[in-house]
This record gives structure tokens, C-alpha cells and sequence, in this order.
């Protein structure tokens, strides 16, 4: 796949402006653009197969490594999807990428940003679930959850692709992109910006509730941050719907989306992840004296295990905490 500028390459430029479209040709900003976040995904999944690898370490396990897993999968499906829809690749030299309902439906929208969505309202939910209800997030009730999100994802992607290509998507040959009919683009940003006012919904109802590690930040956080991506992407599908002609365009919605995917991810994980790596032990004793100080081990699910040194950890940590050490531990595992 070549990022020259081909003569091939400088006929689809003099078709466009034929058109009277103004095309930027493909060349080797997007080229850094895939390089850049690919290398950025294959940093997080190094660290997601740390973080799985030591799961059961406490300050890990109740950020639900699993949901964060879907969620960073998620990511992974939405750059693919960005970088065959966005203009960044040659289409018509693969059959495959040439199938536009593959590429824009299932993975730019369905397990892209509709999953990316739907994974972190489900991560609200989660927290709702157990804070708001006192019921722990497992078994039944998180089979179920996600079951039915995976569900709602898939049922929308089989009725986009049964739906004629002419109010969906398609691939124009002579300008070799996707383009994709207005119609379509309004109802899937409905149906993003109905999953959003839930997870509104949920965040509001939790405002009062009691989080022991950050959670009330990162949720925050993490909503401001995707909220604002959503009104970027809406903002511009609506009003520059061939955004993939445009260099600035293109590039600037790629980094946006999925630095913006990343820094969440980040944001949940970073602190459990750091400390597990540099003061295991240390920070292990702080969160558990944490959890005795605010009564709150039945919602954190904690001690759940049958690990006869974590239960010892337990009993230090109190006898820490009673010394005072538990302002020192604070300020020598905090980042």
C-alpha cells in the first residue's frame, strides 16, 4: 500500500477538483498518523496483559480489569475502522476494504464508537449497580449486562447491513472512499447521543454517593472527556461529511478519538497499575487501611479471597493505620 504520490494518486486529486471537491492526497502524515497510534495501542495492550496477569491484586480487581479489557478492544476495532473510513488508506486495491458495510458498519460504528460508548456507560452502570444498590457486579447480573449491550451492538449492525446500500453506505470508485448518506449518520448519532444521556443519567444519580479510590474523578473525568469527543464527531460528520478528503481533517479526528480513548483507559488504570508495578506491597497496605477506615469492604468486595498473606495484610494495615502510617503511605504512593 503505497503513501507516495503515485500518478494514480494525482488523478484521484484531479478527479476530485473535476468534481469540485478539494482532496488532500494520501501521503506520509497519515502514514505517521497509523505508525503513532498503533504504537500507542500496542503500549496499552503490554500493559493490559500486566494488568490481567495480576488481576487478582486488589486495587486492580475492582476496576473490573474485564470491562476495561472490552473497553480497550473497543479502541482497538475503532482505529481500524477510522483508518480504512477516514481516508487514510487506498481502498481500491482490497476487495475487503472496497466493502464499505464491513468497514464503516461493524467496525467504525458498531464496534467502534457505539461499543467504546456503550462499554463505558456500562462501567457506569457497574458502579451504580454496586454503590447506588449495594449489590456486587458479578455473576448473573454482569453476564447478563454485558450480554445485552454485545446484543444491542450486534442487532444494530445486522439491521444497518440489511438495509439497502443506497441509505447506508457505499464506496465511490472515482473518488475511492466510503461515503456514507446523511440519513445514516444522523441515526447513528442518536443512537450515541441516547447512550450518552443514560450514562448522564447514572453519573447524576451517583453524585452523592461515597467512592473510597477516585472513582467519583475518574468518572467525571472520563465522561467530560468522551462527551466533548462526541460533540467533536457530531459536529463534524454534520457539517463535513467527506471529512476523509481533508489532511486536517482526518488526522486531527484520529488523534482527538483515540488519545481521548486512551487517556480514559488511563485514567481508570493508571494508579492501580503504577503502584502494583512500583510499591505492591506499600500501596496494597494503604488501599486495604483505606477500606477499614470508611467501612467500605462489602462494595469493594473485599477480603473476597482465601490468600492467607492478604488476609495478614489486612491486620498490619490496621495496626498501621492506628500508628498514623497511613498519611505516610499516602504520600509515598500517590502519583
Amino acid at each position: 500500500m503505497s503513501f507516495k504520490l503515485t500518478p494514480e494518486e494525482i488523478s484521484r486529486v484531479e478527479m476530485a477538483a473535476f468534481l469540485g471537491v478539494h482532496l488532500d492526497p494520501i501521503g506520509y502524515v497519515d502514514l505517521s498518523t497509523i505508525m503513532v497510534l498503533s504504537t500507542m495501542y500496542l503500549v496499552e495492550f503490554l500493559a493490559l496483559c500486566y494488568q490481567i496477569q495480576h488481576r487478582n491484586y486488589p486495587p486492580l480487581k475492582v476496576k473490573n480489569i474485564y470491562v476495561m479489557t472490552l473497553l480497550y478492544l473497543g479502541g482497538v476495532t475503532w482505529l481500524v475502522g477510522d483508518i480504512f473510513t477516514g481516508g487514510l488508506v487506498h481502498l481500491g486495491q482490497s476487495p475487503v476494504l472496497r466493502t464499505c458495510k464491513l468497514t464503516v458498519i461493524w467496525f467504525r460504528v458498531c464496534f467502534g464508537a457505539y461499543y467504546v460508548t456503550s462499554i463505558f456507560a456500562l462501567r457506569c452502570y457497574s458502579l451504580y449497580h454496586i454503590f447506588h444498590k449495594g449489590i456486587a457486579f458479578k455473576g448473573k447480573v454482569s453476564i447478563i449486562s454485558i450480554g445485552l449491550t454485545v446484543s444491542s451492538i450486534i442487532i444494530f449492525g445486522i439491521i444497518s447491513t440489511l438495509v439497502p446500500t443506497r441509505l447506508t453506505t457505499s464506496y465511490e470508485e472515482l473518488l475511492d472512499i466510503c461515503y456514507t448518506t446523511m440519513p445514516y449518520i444522523v441515526s447513528v448519532l442518536l443512537v450515541i447521543w441516547s447512550i450518552w444521556t443514560y450514562t448522564a443519567v447514572m453519573s447524576w444519580r451517583m453524585r452523592n454517593i461515597s467512592f473510597c479510590f477516585n472513582e467519583r474523578r475518574e468518572l467525571l473525568v472520563s465522561f467530560l472527556i468522551m462527551f466533548a469527543v462526541s460533540i467533536l464527531n457530531t459536529i463534524c460528520l454534520l457539517i463535513v461529511p467527506i471529512y476523509m478528503m481533508s489532511l486536517g481533517w482526518r488526522t486531527s479526528l484520529l488523534y482527538v478519538n483515540h488519545l481521548s480513548a486512551s487517556t480514559v483507559y488511563w485514567v481508570v488504570m493508571w494508579e492501580p497499575t503504577y503502584n502494583c508495578i512500583f510499591h505492591h506491597d506499600e500501596y496494597l497496605e494503604y488501599w486495604i487501611s483505606i477500606l477499614k477506615e470508611d467501612a467500605m469492604e462489602r462494595q469493594y468486595e473485599y477480603p473476597a479471597t482465601d490468600n492467607e498473606e492478604t488476609f495478614n495484610l489486612v491486620e498490619l494495615s490496621g495496626n498501621l493505620y492506628k500508628d498514623g502510617y497511613s498519611d505516610h503511605m499516602l504520600s509515598k504512593v500517590s502519583v
